[in-house]
């Protein structure tokens, strides 16, 4: 919407009377709209759409006589703007004709059959292995919930564990002379994954020095304890831990969101050529077509990598 917002400042100087054969119709849908409370910005956005298209269409005298052939043509005229420009003009136009249909202003809809181009699909930002391994050294190790933090970031980023599962972890899901990790997913679908030699380390730490000084007097099985009264970690409590390391570090705190840690664990193991189907069983999904935005993701690298490295000058 803020996009539309955009678009409709930039077009605003719509004229005050217009020749144009069929604005009366685009000016009824407008009235329409503005008696269901549509926003003024989002009015001007229809408006400035609409403008355009009857100024496209202004050798024609009756909406009867606008054809699918004339609204690919106005579709055709738009292709030098951006996807985002395109879809907020067109959207609105087919709206406006929907809306002559139902009015019984048009019998045949032209625009039934017009083609919204698909909004692009954001590139989802994930920490980059130099940033990961900032937020890894970040923690103060002479605390004991420093410690506690490196072990549960170690293990996040080498097992990309959901935020949940991290947080259902007890100390007897902790295998580390196997350097495994037993996880409970969704559906409570449990499965086991390894763990790595920096994550079983300082697990060991962690269990060895620092729990110890967080359980206190409690006796709970959650791995992760909290520095207030020994009692489990929350989720909400390690994404706070979260946000401070992203400050401290000047990184965005979005950057850092605890599920962004399972996103940099998938991209940065298919960056160093893991297959796809191991990275489905180590993630615990069910189908590999879910590993699609993080295939997306490390093309989109390799491009990059490929631009900047400019291989064959």
């Amino acid at each position: 919407m803020k996009n539309q917002h955009n678009i409709a400042r930039q077009r605003m100087h719509l004229p005050e009377r217009t020749t144009l054969a069929l604005w009366p119709l685009a000016e009824q849908y407008a009235a329409h709209l503005q008696g269901r409370n549509f926003k003024p910005k989002s009015l001007l956005m229809v408006r400035c759409a609409l403008h355009r298209c009857c100024a496209f269409l202004a050798g024609l005298e009756k909406i009867t006589d606008v054809s699918a052939l004339d609204l690919e043509g106005y579709q055709l005229s738009l292709a030098t703007m951006s996807v985002e420009t395109q879809l907020a003009y067109l959207v609105n136009v087919r709206r406006w004709f929907s809306w002559l249909e139902n009015t019984q202003q048009l019998f045949i809809n032209p625009a039934a059959g017009l083609r919204i181009p698909k909004r692009p699909t954001p590139r989802i930002k994930v920490p980059t292995e130099k940033q990961m391994l900032r937020l890894l050294a970040a923690p103060n190790l002479k605390t004991p919930s420093g410690l506690r933090d490196r072990a549960w970031l170690e293990t996040a980023y080498a097992t990309g564990a959901r935020r949940n599962e991290m947080t259902r972890l007890a100390v007897a899901d902790a295998d580390l002379s196997a350097g495994a990790l037993r996880l409970y997913g969704k559906g409570d679908k449990e499965r086991i994954v390894p763990l790595g030699r920096q994550a079983v380390y300082w697990l060991e730490k962690y269990l060895r020095e620092a729990r110890p000084q967080l359980a206190k007097e409690n006796q709970t099985a959650a791995l992760w304890l909290s520095s207030r009264g020994g009692g489990p970690l929350g989720y909400e409590a390690m994404q706070q831990q979260l946000r401070g390391y992203a400050q401290r570090l000047g990184l965005p705190v979005a950057l850092l969101a605890a599920h962004n840690l399972r996103r940099a664990c998938a991209t940065h193991l298919l960056g160093h050529g893991a297959s796809p189907l191991l990275l489905q069983k180590l993630l615990g999904h069910a189908r590999t077509a879910t590993l699609s935005h993080y295939l997306r993701r490390s093309l989109a690298d390799l491009k990059e990598a490929h631009r900047c490295s400019s291989p064959g000058k």
